[in-house]
């Protein structure tokens, strides 16, 4: 909450709102001269953003909307975190726990692991996905090997909703639209944790399994 009133301060600020713009209006003429590379770096980062726990593409949104508006920046968004979740995927179904355990703690791992060796539905899965927004479901599919191509829709309508939430988000602070800002942003956490509910819903339910050597 104290992001969003620290967001709506500065929109509502000339000052501040203005400053933001000015870096923007830099970065978009130097994305304009060099077209192909910036896209590719917003790619590769918003990619990186569904890999790495420490690095949020959130603060990529203004920018992309600034230069290249929602749409285009929505679909750039869906693309690279999309692939980052299969690279994700992928490497953790590789590489294995000894990868997986130098990113997330074992206890939290564990316990998701064991759930979805035995309650891999799909539905759960996009459940799993919609409330960690992060690249937690990604690992922990690969470890428990849920097949690739099950989880590719998966992966990219769960990455849906974050998509439009933060680029509507992205579009609000621009425009200093503060109560649509509010809006999109109560709606999100609403959504995620509707997701989270049902998911621990589901688990509680669930039988205990032993764990899966792997």
């Amino acid at each position: 909450m104290l992001v969003v009133v620290l967001v709506v301060i500065v929109a509502r600020t000339d000052a501040l709102h203005q400053a933001i713009i000015d870096v923007l209006a830099v970065a978009a003429r130097v994305i304009r001269e060099y077209p192909r590379s910036g896209m590719l770096i917003f790619l590769v980062l918003s990619g990186l953003s569904a890999m790495l726990t420490f690095f949020s593409s959130v603060a990529l949104v203004p920018m992309g909307v600034y230069v290249w508006g929602p749409q285009t920046t929505m679909l750039l968004l869906l693309i690279g975190g999309s692939v980052g979740g299969m690279l994700g995927y992928a490497l953790s179904r590789t590489l294995g726990r000894r990868l997986v355990k130098r990113i997330f703690p074992g206890a939290q791992l564990r316990k998701y692991e064991e759930f979805f060796r035995t309650r891999a539905r799909w539905t759960t899965i996009m459940l799993f996905r919609i409330a960690l927004q992060s690249e937690l479901p990604s690992y922990v599919m690969g470890l428990v090997r849920y097949p690739f191509l099950r989880y590719v829709p998966i992966i990219v309508l769960g990455e849906l909703p974050y998509v439009i939430a933060v680029v509507y988000l992205g579009d609000a602070f621009l425009q200093r639209n503060a109560a649509l800002f509010v809006v999109v942003f109560v709606v999100a956490i609403a959504l995620t944790l509707l997701a989270w509910r049902r998911l621990q819903q589901e688990m509680r339910a669930a039988p205990t399994a032993e764990p899966s050597p792997t």
